[in-house]
């Protein structure tokens, strides 16, 4: 099956599709193409070349032509399971808060975040574990008590700084408790903005249903859909873990595509998420390499060595690192050695995508 999916990858690659749409595979391949729902999985059509059909736990992500150019968070509410969703959030001192859009009835409890003005998905990160207040433009977050909040305003205590009055337009967000990370076989954005997880998926010309706790057998129309991705109980890209450190710290640059590059003078380090057996990453040299360096990555579990590319200089084709992590593996360290005349310490070598895979 695997080798039968590279070929067809590979045919893929040979068209030069300039559609809107795009699949994504785990090993950070972007084709672009008409992509269309269908029963049991997805049509993908490049401008040139053969149809094909793919099933959706085959590839990380389906992005469709309504597919946003930048995800962001809009006004609705986060719950503490990780789903979003776009709508009003009605009294705030409700016990059940109500969706009619998609006849849902959720605790009040529930709720983690309520979003009031629209921001990028990357400031998400700025909103520190384990306490209360509220996200700021810019990513500031002012901590504090809730002393009390509805559609126009939040009113904060610090204690350092006093009680302050937030208007809602200064706003991004009212922290009220964790968001986690949603834990779901796969995730289902829509045009609107929500995010739903669904551990069951089952996708057909006119949407698709999905099961999760919170939801059953809730269809989402094809019109809707923006985004269909592996989700955390089996995928977790490399960037978006918040144990993901390098030393120096500058050394690490994230990307927005959820790639990052890594100065040649540093090392990045990450803890393996449990329950996940399996490293998938391309790696290549940063356009910016200067000409005649070359660079090698490599992957230590646990201080082993377990994968190394060969050389490569700017330009040269991305390669493929592969491989299962050893049994009781813990962490990984990824690092980008310089090979040849020694031109600029500045050398970065560009991780296009990496991800932990549960097999």
């Amino acid at each position: 099956m695997r080798v039968l999916l590279r070929a067809i990858l590979i045919a893929l690659a040979l068209s030069q599709a300039v559609q809107a749409g795009s699949i994504e595979t785990f090993t950070g391949d972007v084709f672009t193409g008409k992509v269309e729902l269908d029963f049991g999985g997805v049509i993908f059509r490049p401008e040139r070349g053969a149809v094909v059909k793919m099933d959706f736990s085959t590839l990380y992500r389906v992005q469709f032509d309504t597919a946003p150019p930048v995800e962001q968070f809009v006004p609705g509410i986060v719950l503490r399971n990780g789903v979003r969703l776009a709508a009003p959030w009605g009294p705030f001192n409700a016990a059940v808060i109500k969706i009619p859009k998609r006849n849902l009835s959720l605790p009040a409890e529930e709720i983690a975040w309520i979003v009031y003005t629209p921001f990028p998905a990357a400031l998400a990160a700025s909103v520190p574990g384990g306490q209360t207040g509220v996200l700021l433009p810019k990513g500031d977050f002012f901590a504090g008590a809730i002393r009390g909040a509805d559609g126009d305003q939040a009113k904060i205590f610090n204690p350092v700084f006093g009680p302050r009055t937030f208007s809602a337009s200064d706003i991004h967000a009212l922290i009220l408790r964790d968001a986690r990370l949603p834990a779901a076989q796969y995730e289902v954005r829509t045009v609107d903005g929500s995010l739903f997880a669904a551990d069951y998926l089952a996708p057909d010309r006119p949407g698709v249903t999905i099961k999760h706790s919170l939801y059953d057998n809730l269809l989402i129309s094809a019109a809707e859909i923006t985004d269909i991705r592996a989700g955390a109980s089996r995928c977790r890209p490399v960037a978006t873990l918040g144990n993901l450190h390098a030393e120096p710290a500058d050394g690490l640059q994230i990307l927005e595509d959820r790639g990052f590059t890594l100065a040649i003078k540093s090392v990045a380090s990450c803890v393996v998420p449990p329950g996940f057996n399996e490293f998938a990453a391309k790696v290549a040299a940063d356009d910016s390499t200067p000409k005649g360096e070359r660079l090698i990555f490599s992957v230590l579990a646990d201080g082993r060595q377990v994968a190394r590319s060969p050389a490569l200089a700017a330009g040269d084709t991305a390669r493929e690192l592969r491989f299962s992590l050893p049994g009781g593996v813990r962490n990984l360290v990824l690092r980008v050695e310089l090979v040849g005349s020694v031109m600029s310490l500045e050398s970065r070598g560009r991780w296009v995508q990496a991800f932990f895979l549960r097999r």
